[in-house]
C-alpha cells in the first residue's frame, strides 16, 4: 500500500451550499469502516497505515467532489495522482485488481444506502437524490479508473486506448441510468454521445443488448475476446453487455466455467438502456444473497420482475414497513412469523380459511384463530383498498427478507420505540 507521505493533498475549499454536503462529509469514516469490515484485505489494525490512507483518500475525494473554488482542477489533479499511486501500491501486493474492485463495489453500495436513508429522513425530493447519485457515480468511476491506471502501470500492462474507451463507454451507460429504474424520468443517455463513445471503443452498437452478471469465488471466468462484448469486474462479480442474440450462449459459457458460478441474465433492452439492465442484474444477485430470490446457477430477471421492482428503493421499503406493519413488528417473533405468512397468503389469494389452511399445511381452525388476531391488530384498516394494496406489496417485499434472516426491520422498530419519549 502506498505510503501516506507520498502525497498529501492540501485541504480543498468545499461548497457549503451543496444539499448533501453534511452527510457526504459525515459518511467518510463509516464508509471506510464498512469497506474494512467487508473486504478482508483492507481490514488491518484500526488507526494503522492502511486505515489512515483509506480515510485520507476518501476525505480528499469527497472534498474535491464538493469543491467549487477556482483551484478545483489543481486539487482534483492531486487527488487523481493519489489514487493512481494507491493503485500502483496495491499492485505490489496483489497483481490482480480484485481487492480494489471489491472495495469500490462495497463502498458504492454503502454510499447509496447512506444517501437514500438521509434523503428519506430529510424529506428531499427524489430528483435531488437522483442528481447527487448520478454525479457521485460518475465521479467514483473516474477515481476507480485512476486506481486501475496506477495498478496496470505497476504490473506492466498499461491499458490500451481501446480498453480505456470501452471502460469509459460502460461507465457512461451505467452512470447515466443509475437510480432511474423506478422513476418516470427519461433515461439520461444521449444517443449522439453513445454513438461517439461506441465508435471510440470499437463497439458495434447493437439494436438490443442483454446484461449478464456473474458471481464467482476464486479466479474470475474468462470473457470471450469479442468486439461486441463489453465487460468489467468488480470484486467477485463480472458484469457483461452483449448483443441480445448472443446472451444465452454466453451465459452457458459462464455457467460451465466453474461449479461456483451464478449467472443472472437481464431481458433484452435498447442499447441506450443497457445501464438499467446492468442494475437489474446487480439487484438480482443482491436479492439472491438476501434469500429473496431462490438460488440457481442461471437466473433470469424476467422471472423475478416483481421482486426487482419492490426492492428498487430499499429505503422506501423500510419506511413503508415501519409505517404499515407496526402491529406485526410489535409481536413476538413466532407470532409475527405465522401472522405475516397467513396475512400475505390471504392478500395474495383471498381464499377461504380451509383453502389457506391447505396451502400452509395447518388446520382451518388455526387459520380462523390467526385471522381474529390479524383483525385485532389492523382493525378497520383492512377494509381500506389502498391500505390493503400497500400492505400486500410491503409484505411481499419484506417477508422473504425476514425468512432469510434479515433483522434490520425489527431492530429499526425497537430502536425507534426505545427512543420515543
Amino acid at each position: 500500500m502506498t505510503d501516506t507521505s507520498l502525497l498529501s493533498p492540501e485541504p480543498v475549499v468545499s461548497a457549503s451550499g451543496h444539499p448533501f454536503r453534511a452527510v457526504l462529509l459525515e459518511m467518510i469514516d463509516p464508509i471506510v469502516d464498512i469497506v474494512r469490515a467487508q473486504v478482508p484485505a483492507y481490514a488491518g489494525p484500526p488507526g494503522g497505515q492502511r486505515h489512515q490512507l483509506m480515510t485520507m483518500a476518501a476525505s480528499s475525494a469527497v472534498h474535491a467532489f464538493l469543491d467549487t473554488s477556482p483551484q478545483r482542477p489543481t486539487a482534483q489533479r492531486k487527488v487523481d495522482e493519489l489514487f493512481r499511486r494507491m493503485g500502483w501500491g496495491e499492485a505490489q501486493e496483489d497483481t490482480t485488481s480484485v481487492n480494489l474492485d471489491s472495495a469500490f463495489a462495497v463502498g458504492a453500495r454503502a454510499v447509496w444506502n447512506y444517501l437514500a436513508d438521509y434523503a428519506v429522513a430529510q424529506g428531499y425530493p427524489a430528483q435531488a437524490l437522483r442528481d447527487v447519485t448520478n454525479d457521485l457515480a460518475a465521479y467514483t468511476n473516474h477515481l476507480r479508473a485512476e486506481l486501475q491506471i496506477g495498478h496496470a502501470l505497476r504490473v506492466g500492462r498499461p491499458p490500451s486506448d481501446t480498453e480505456r474507451a470501452r471502460h469509459h463507454l460502460l461507465d457512461y451507460l451505467r452512470t447515466t441510468t443509475a437510480g432511474r429504474i423506478s422513476h418516470l424520468a427519461p433515461l439520461g443517455v444521449d444517443p449522439f454521445r453513445l454513438a461517439e463513445l461506441a465508435d471510440d471503443a470499437k463497439w458495434p452498437l447493437p439494436t438490443e443488448v442483454v446484461a449478464l452478471a456473474v458471481s464467482f469465488h476464486g479466479d474470475s471466468p474468462s470473457v470471450p475476446d469479442e468486439p461486441d462484448v463489453l465487460w468489467t469486474q468488480e470484486g467477485n462479480r463480472l458484469y457483461v453487455l452483449c448483443p441480445a442474440p448472443a446472451a444465452d450462449e454466453l451465459a452457458g459459457v459462464f455457467e460451465r466455467s466453474g461449479s461456483d458460478r451464478r449467472v443472472v441474465i437481464s431481458g433484452a433492452v435498447p442499447a441506450a438502456e443497457a445501464g438499467t439492465a446492468l442494475l437489474w442484474t446487480t439487484r438480482a444477485l443482491d436479492l439472491v444473497q438476501a434469500s429473496v430470490i431462490p438460488p440457481a446457477s442461471v437466473i433470469r430477471c424476467e422471472d423475478h420482475l416483481t421482486q426487482l421492482w419492490l426492492h428498487s428503493e430499499p429505503s422506501m421499503r423500510r419506511q413503508l414497513c415501519q409505517r404499515l406493519l407496526q402491529p406485526l413488528l410489535a409481536e413476538a417473533p413466532n407470532s409475527r412469523e405465522i401472522l405475516s405468512e397467513t396475512l400475505l397468503t390471504w392478500l395474495e389469494t383471498r381464499d377461504s380459511a380451509p383453502a389457506i389452511a391447505s396451502r400452509l399445511d395447518v388446520h382451518p381452525q388455526t387459520i380462523r384463530y390467526r385471522w381474529r388476531r390479524i383483525n385485532e391488530l389492523f382493525g378497520e384498516a383492512l377494509r381500506d383498498p389502498d391500505f390493503v394494496m400497500q400492505l400486500m406489496l410491503v409484505l411481499k417485499a419484506s417477508v422473504p427478507l425476514w425468512k432469510g434472516g434479515d433483522q434490520s426491520d425489527f431492530e429499526l422498530f425497537r430502536g425507534s420505540r426505545d427512543s420515543a419519549p
